[in-house]
């Protein structure tokens, strides 16, 4: 079934009965977030559900159209925050900072969703996996953007490939710490300046690139 019929189906599903729907979605996302997707079959979906795996259909698409769904919705809301942030008409390295803020504080309400998008992306279809990945683009973008006029040059290859790993490590460094002790302030913060001084040594490797982001950059407060 292609994005289009799915998107009827489960816009008509959302229309019929909105609320089951949604808690459908949100217990197979904590299914597939502690389990692991590839792990889970339709009979565990469909019994985590509690409903009979014969009439699981009535209920979504199919399982790889229910992990689309979600990590689309991430990028979406990634997407959302840094379009807000850089509407503001503020100094880059301000905006550099309430970029990675917005991605953390997301991270605190959607782990779950962050986990399916670094651990089962591969799960999709070419062609899912090609729209994920669009969207996550697009995302970057936001971040080459402000760098670029933090730094005042243009990114290279390089550069934007290695901007594209500290994604990846915004998406995953809160599940490593999720344990610790610290308030989710101290740890969010914790998180800020790791990420912060990943950036910086990315760009030691620019043409005065590392120079100029230390001055442009002061430290979150």
């Amino acid at each position: 079934m292609n994005g289009m019929s799915h998107s009827l189906l489960t816009g008509a599903i959302d229309q019929v009965h909105p609320s089951r729907y949604l808690q459908t979605r949100q217990k197979a996302l904590e299914l597939f977030a502690r389990s692991g997707f590839s792990r889970v079959s339709m009979r565990d979906l469909a019994a985590y559900l509690g409903i009979k795996v014969g009439s699981i259909y009535n209920h979504i698409d199919s399982k790889e159209a229910l992990l689309f769904e979600l990590i689309e919705e991430l990028y979406e809301q990634l997407l959302h925050g840094a379009s807000l942030v850089n509407r503001r008409k503020s100094a880059p390295a301000v905006r550099l900072h309430a970029l990675l803020e917005a991605h953390l504080l997301l991270h605190e309400r959607m782990g779950a969703h962050f986990r399916l998008a670094e651990h089962d992306l591969h799960c999709l279809d070419s062609e899912q996996h090609a729209s994920i990945l669009a969207l996550r683009r697009r995302y970057e973008d936001h971040l080459v953007t402000t760098i670029e006029q933090l730094t005042g040059t243009p990114a290279s290859v390089s550069l934007r490939s290695t901007l594209s790993g500290i994604v990846s490590l915004l998406n995953q460094l809160p599940a490593w710490i999720a344990e610790s002790p610290a308030s989710k302030g101290a740890r969010r913060k914790l998180l800020h300046d790791m990420v912060m001084g990943a950036l910086q040594g990315a760009l030691q490797a620019t043409p005065s690139g590392g120079s100029r982001f230390q001055a442009a950059v002061p430290r979150a407060s």
